[in-house]
């Protein structure tokens, strides 16, 4: 178990509640919609993944699959944008996610534009939407007396980060001087490391569960293949489709391990494989 004090450090890192229990216990089946901080963690994946793809298009990875797959995306930011709306009830809530909307809409408007000369820039919109989804996020959480937010939370982070990581790696890729830029480095880098620490704080939460544990095995067999392609000293075709299906199948399993955590069933609109 963790020391009391570092539990508390790593729940607000991953948008926890430091009272939240750390048992991972499914609620009831009879649960009617996802909760807020399952919509707006995928509402955050999604956002990501539909930058990452647009991407993937320029660059001509998994071309005609790729754009049914980014169009998925967007109809899924539609859809959490919706429900969301309805699940805001607060003054605070509300501010963040109008901040959240008014980002997105510059980013929306933009991806089917998005080119070499305007990649590194949407890389910019991209990451100023997630710092926004974050405040979404900790106002949602504070609200919430969800007993799975902590395996949430988890989860969510790791799927955004598999994201985070390929985006990187083909931003690079498409704009060749984006290649030295040291902040890019440093992100991936940084993404890396908190991935493996995540993976870690997930085995322990998996310790008593053995449907999450499960899961969680898969995942790290992913990761293991994953992280080999993103350690490749130039990344070919191969790697690069290797890396942009990779960070999808990571973030389908960290979001069934959230469906599981809820008695949700699979939803196969949501990362259908590649």
């Amino acid at each position: 178990m963790l020391h009391k004090s570092l539990r508390f450090a790593v729940a607000s890192m991953f948008f926890c509640g430091a009272a939240a229990s750390a048992d991972y216990r499914p609620v009831p089946a009879t649960t009617l919609a996802p909760p807020p901080l399952l919509t707006a963690g995928m509402f955050r994946l999604e956002s990501e993944r539909s930058y990452k793809l647009s991407l993937q298009m320029a660059l001509g990875i998994l071309s005609g699959h790729t754009e049914v797959q980014r169009s998925r995306s967007l109809e899924n930011i539609v859809r959490f944008r919706k429900d969301l709306s309805r699940q805001v009830r607060s003054e605070k809530t509300g501010k963040a996610f109008n901040r959240v909307n008014l980002a997105l809409n510059d980013q929306v408007e933009s991806l089917p534009r998005l080119n070499a000369k305007t990649a590194a820039a949407m890389y910019d919109v991209n990451e100023d939407i997630l710092i926004k989804m974050n405040f979404l996020s900790f106002a949602l959480e504070a609200e919430s007396n969800d007993a799975s937010s902590r395996v949430t939370g988890l989860a969510l982070r790791q799927a955004s980060l598999a994201q985070r990581m390929a985006k990187i790696v083909l931003l690079r890729s498409m704009d060749k001087n984006m290649q030295a830029k040291q902040g890019l480095q440093v992100d991936l880098a940084q993404s890396r490391i908190e991935f493996v620490n995540g993976m870690n704080l997930l085995a322990e939460e998996a310790q008593s569960d053995k449907a999450l544990k499960d899961r969680l095995n898969l995942a790290q067999q992913q990761w293991i293949f994953y992280e080999k392609a993103l350690s490749s000293p130039q990344f070919k075709a191969e790697d690069l489709r290797n890396i942009s299906s990779t960070s999808d199948r990571i973030a389908q399993m960290m979001v069934e391990i959230v469906r599981l955590g809820y008695g949700l069933p699979p939803d196969p609109s949501i990362i259908a494989q590649q």
